[in-house]
C-alpha cells in the first residue's frame, strides 16, 4: 500500500518526554501521535475514555482476556486496555510508531510493524479492534483482506471504529472545505475510503458472521457527523 498517508505516519517519532508524566498524560500524548487533536480545544480527555469504555464493552472484554489492534500506531488504545489487565498485541505500518508502542508496552504479546493484510495471524486473541485506520486502506479489497486477517486472528468479537460513510462524503468534503484553510491544496492526494454498510453487511454474511452498527458517542469530535462503527461477532 503506497501513498503520501504513508510518509506522513512515518514522520511521528516520539521523545523521551512521552513517557513522563501521569497515565491520563501518556495516554493523549498517545493520542496525539496517532493523529487525534487532543490539545488547545481538541477531543476531550473524557470523550475519548468514554469511547474507550464503550468500544471494550462492544468487544466483550474484561481482565484476563486479549486483544489485538490493527493499525494500532504508538499504542494508545493498547495502552489502555493493558491497564485494565487485557492482553494486548498489534500491528503498524509505521515504523516510529510501533518503536513508541513497544516502549510503552514492554508486556505485550506481539508488536509488529507491517501492512494490515499481512500480519500474522497465528497467535489468537479474544477479539480484534481497528480504529480509524480503514480510512486510510487504497481500496476494498484490501479493505476485505484485513478483514479475513482479523477473522482469523481472534476467537471473538471484531470492531471497527470510524468507518467514512459513503453517504456522507460529499458532506465532509464540504464541512473540510469551509473549515481548513487551502484544504484542496494541502489535502492533494491524500484521500480517505469511503464506504457503504452493505460492504460490511456482505462479508459478514459470507463469513458466517452477525454485525451490528452501534453508536459511540465522541462528545467534541468534528468527524463524528461523517463516521460510523461496525462490529461482527461469530454467531
Amino acid at each position: 500500500m503506497e501513498n503520501q498517508w504513508r510518509a506522513i505516519w512515518n514522520r511521528r517519532v516520539a521523545s523521551d518526554e512521552l513517557l513522563a508524566g501521569g497515565w491520563q498524560d501518556v495516554f493523549l500524548r498517545l493520542k496525539a501521535l496517532n493523529g487525534f487533536d487532543v490539545v488547545d480545544g481538541g477531543i476531550p480527555l473524557s470523550s475519548l475514555l468514554a469511547q474507550y469504555e464503550r468500544t471494550k464493552e462492544l468487544l466483550l472484554l474484561s481482565a484476563g482476556q486479549s486483544v489485538f489492534e490493527v493499525g494500532c500506531g504508538a499504542g494508545a488504545n493498547l495502552y489502555l486496555f493493558a491497564r485494565d489487565g487485557i492482553a494486548v498485541g498489534g500491528t503498524d505500518y509505521a515504523a516510529p510508531l510501533i518503536d513508541a508502542a513497544r516502549r510503552m508496552l514492554p508486556g505485550a504479546r506481539e508488536l509488529s510493524c507491517g501492512e494490515a493484510d499481512t500480519f500474522d495471524t497465528s497467535q489468537k486473541y479474544n477479539a480484534a479492534l481497528a480504529n480509524s485506520v480503514f480510512s486510510y486502506f487504497p481500496d476494498e479489497d484490501f479493505a476485505a483482506r484485513a478483514l479475513i486477517r482479523m477473522c482469523e486472528k481472534t476467537r471473538g468479537a471484531i470492531g471497527l471504529i470510524d468507518l467514512h460513510d459513503i453517504e456522507k462524503k460529499q458532506a465532509f468534503h464540504d464541512y473540510r472545505v469551509a473549515t481548513v484553510p487551502n484544504y484542496e491544496e494541502r489535502y492533494k492526494g491524500l484521500d480517505k475510503l469511503f464506504y457503504s454498510h452493505t460492504f460490511f453487511e456482505d462479508f459478514a454474511r459470507r463469513h458466517g458472521l452477525r454485525v451490528e452498527f452501534p453508536a459511540i458517542e465522541m462528545n467534541g469530535y468534528w468527524n463524528t457527523p461523517f463516521v460510523f462503527h461496525c462490529f461482527m461477532y461469530r454467531k
